[in-house]
């Protein structure tokens, strides 16, 4: 489906990412501003789209009205929408260029009747220095996910040196698919910390998460499985400090 301006649209209602709305608060106030999580990292692999499906599964479970929104072309994160069973708490959903992101989202989060954008973000993210930058400063809070293997490390670190902590907007690594027992997951957390702000939560590499892009799930939503509570850490941990704790 398209949109406004060759915006790819992935609802089933065909809706446009919504514009400024109408409504307004209290003694006519201006409607409240939607929030904006960024999932950034340079590399692919580094669980970007894995981390915002859980988070957006979180954030709805905790009676939030969210969207996700899939820069990637590959449309990892679509796919996984798309999948998302009827019954499941609802998630909005939109598809589109990287560099239509900034003027589409700034637009966007100005009177939504939504409280959380979460935006996955491809790899290759250096290969669109403006378009990143915009988003960056657009952001509310910027997510770094990566593995603790050092190609991963270096990347990131890099990424957010360069580019995240310029714009000066609050950000955190978060390490993903750890192996708790392994001697460099302790030395990952070490680097990182050296270098920026850590959440105090990791995720660990389990199939129960990779297995979830299949059913359309979070691993909250699916029973009894193992991952539940470092999502909620991560969840909880980003809620704080976006301003959206319950």
């Amino acid at each position: 489906m398209t949109g406004t301006a060759g915006m790819k649209v992935a609802r089933p209602d065909g809706d446009r990412l919504p514009g400024r709305s109408k409504k307004a608060g209290a003694a006519g106030a201006p409607a409240k501003r939607a929030k904006l999580l960024l999932l950034s990292s340079a590399k692919g692999g580094s669980t970007k789209t894995t981390t915002a499906r859980n988070l957006a599964v979180a954030a709805a479970h905790a009676g939030l009205r969210v969207a996700t929104i899939d820069l990637d072309l590959q449309a990892t994160l679509t796919n996984w929408w798309q999948k998302r069973p009827d019954d499941a708490p609802k998630i909005d959903h939109y598809q589109m260029p990287i560099e239509e992101a900034e003027a589409a989202l700034a637009d966007a989060m100005n009177g939504a009747d939504l409280d959380l954008f979460i935006v996955d973000t491809p790899p290759g993210v250096e290969n669109h220095p403006s378009a990143m930058r915009a988003l960056i400063r657009l952001a509310d809070f910027v997510l770094m996910p990566t593995t603790q293997g050092g190609p991963d490390l270096d990347s990131v670190i890099e990424w957010w040196s360069r580019t995240v902590k310029r714009e000066g907007r609050p950000s955190a690594f978060l390490l993903s698919r750890t192996k708790r027992s392994a001697k460099s997951y302790q030395e990952a957390r070490q680097r990182l910390i050296k270098h920026g702000p850590l959440c105090p939560f990791d995720c660990r590499d389990l199939e129960e998460v990779q297995r979830t892009h299949y059913n359309g799930l979070g691993i909250l939503e699916v029973r009894g499985a193992a991952g539940q509570d470092d999502i909620q850490g991560v969840w909880a941990y980003v809620a704080r400090e976006i301003g959206l704790e319950g």
